[in-house]
């Protein structure tokens, strides 16, 4: 009996393992395609949700902005928002000269350069020669000789230490906007400044675009948090820096 059954196991032996194996394989990959899922879940549904609303009370998530006729019936709306310890005329010269071919956008470079390589430096003073900006000028997220050329948000509406309309509406018909940034500056306190940056994206975007948008997104918040976080570091550090010099002397 014993020599029959060690017989009957060795001749399943294989079977057995090889079952084992297709079921170990099996949980493998349900295992591996359950994290794909729930990382993109996360990614592309949990993310955007946190991130949009980044930093931003309820009531200026909801609140009426420069720029929102722009869109009447927005598909999308993110509002995010930073306290900066400067006033808003000292914050608002670290907006109008963004552009990767002038003072940066202040956001991770390791992307900007090292993945996209954009060339960009990052800047920690104020330019007077880039001041100057006006409706109709790029803030350029690529630059001359990258592929496609110079291309970025066009600049629609500003007013000094208030807010700054950018349209984002790559391969819209003219006089259309499907997409905007809008920066707006609110005082607080006596010497303070809430930053709001709202991104909102509308009817006409070409599906191609649509389809980026909603892969790329997650990254674009990221990006854009860096970016709010880095103009507050350096208005603060300028702020303090005039501080300084003020008791000095």
């Amino acid at each position: 009996m014993g020599n029959a059954l060690s017989g009957f196991l060795a001749f399943m032996g294989p079977s057995v393992r090889g079952h084992r194996a297709q079921t170990g394989f099996r949980w493998r990959k349900s295992g591996f395609l359950g994290g794909a899922a729930a990382a993109g879940i996360f990614t592309h549904a949990v993310l955007p949700r946190v991130l949009g609303a980044w930093g931003a009370t309820k009531l200026e998530r909801t609140m009426p902005l420069p720029g929102d006729g722009l869109i009447p019936d927005p598909d999308e709306v993110q509002t995010m928002a930073v306290t900066i310890s400067a006033p808003p005329d000292e914050v608002w010269p670290w907006l109008v000269q963004m552009g990767v071919d002038r003072a940066g956008l202040y956001s991770y470079t390791w992307v900007e350069n090292g993945l996209l390589h954009l060339g960009v430096t990052n800047a920690d003073r104020i330019h007077p020669e880039w001041q100057d900006l006006k409706v109709g000028d790029i803030i350029a997220f690529t630059p001359e000789g990258y592929p496609g050329g110079r291309i970025g948000p066009r600049v629609v509406e500003l007013e000094s230490a208030r807010y700054l309309v950018l349209d984002s509406s790559p391969g819209a018909p003219p006089g259309t906007v499907t997409g905007t940034w809008q920066f707006v500056l609110h005082g607080s306190g006596a010497r303070g400044t809430r930053l709001l940056l709202r991104t909102r994206s509308g009817p006409g975007r070409p599906p191609a675009l649509r389809v980026m948008d909603f892969l790329l997104r997650p990254g674009y918040l990221v990006m854009d948090r860096a970016m709010l976080l880095g103009i507050k570091k350096r208005a603060e550090g300028d702020a303090h820096n005039r501080e300084t010099s003020s008791g000095a002397s």
